[in-house]
């Protein structure tokens, strides 16, 4: 019987209240038949919007079941889009690992489309449910096994706060051999769209997105350059201060 592989959507978040109560039940919605091959992995960075109280009242049976898995922390001050991409990702429990920004919608039965695909295409490759629309939110929908996202030490966290870990993740996973393929659909890639100085509210720098983007672009060509394929030396994500809904501190 073939192995059908389980898939972790990562979800991070810091003071979007606003925007996940919209995303988060009609994702939990739209894939709850499958549960069984499916988990969303939210960590919460230090929100003080009432989020963690909404969640943990809200998804009690969620959280129970193991459908939602709900991390919080308070040892990321200040946004820094790798660092926290790194730190759902690590949580994921499954085999293959999606993205899935907090403004995100997985569409209904998104987590099986993405399932089937893996299967069809195998796991060594570097999905991206992107529209070509720059800006419409859809670029970070990235999806990786688990073993090559930890293989390629995540998304680079010597990176300034914002801009261009995505691109860099997808480039370095093409520099070791894997396929990039493209799997938008528009009725699995929904989003909330963002401005860039609400993406940058919470970084604490005083570079704009644009100067961000481009000095991690000018690191990403040089570290292509240098051959360095392997970010983060392997280490990556916040793995100390992790306490889970029921407020007990994860052991590594």
């Amino acid at each position: 019987m073939e192995h059908i592989p389980k898939l972790s959507f990562c979800i991070t978040c810091k003071n979007r209240f606003y925007q996940i109560k919209e995303t988060l039940p009609k994702n939990l919605s739209d894939n709850k038949f499958f549960k069984d091959i499916t988990e969303f992995v939210l960590v919460d960075f230090g929100s003080q919007d009432g989020l963690k109280e909404w969640v943990i009242s809200t998804f009690s049976k969620e959280l129970n079941e193991g459908y939602l898995a709900y991390y919080y922390t308070d040892e990321l001050p200040s946004w820094h889009a790798s660092v926290a991409k790194n730190t759902s990702h690590f949580f994921a429990a499954h085999d293959l690992l999606v993205n899935l920004d907090c403004d995100n919608f997985t569409g209904r039965f998104g987590g099986k489309f993405m399932i089937k695909n893996f299967i069809r295409y195998g796991t060594d490759m570097v999905s991206h449910q992107f529209s070509s629309d720059y800006g419409d939110g859809t670029y970070g929908r990235i999806g990786l096994s688990k073993a090559h996202f930890i293989s390629l030490g995540g998304y680079d966290e010597s990176f300034e706060p914002m801009g261009f870990q995505d691109v860099d993740l997808i480039s370095r996973a093409q520099s070791i051999g894997l396929n990039y393929k493209n799997m938008y659909n528009a009725q699995y890639s929904g989003s909330i769209i963002n401005s860039k100085s609400e993406k940058i509210r919470y970084c604490n720098s005083e570079l704009s997105y644009d100067q961000m983007n481009l000095l991690n672009w000018e690191k990403s060509y040089k570290n292509k350059q240098a051959g360095k394929y392997i970010a983060n030396e392997g280490l990556f994500g916040i793995r100390k201060n992790v306490f889970n809904y029921l407020g007990k501190e994860m052991e590594i």
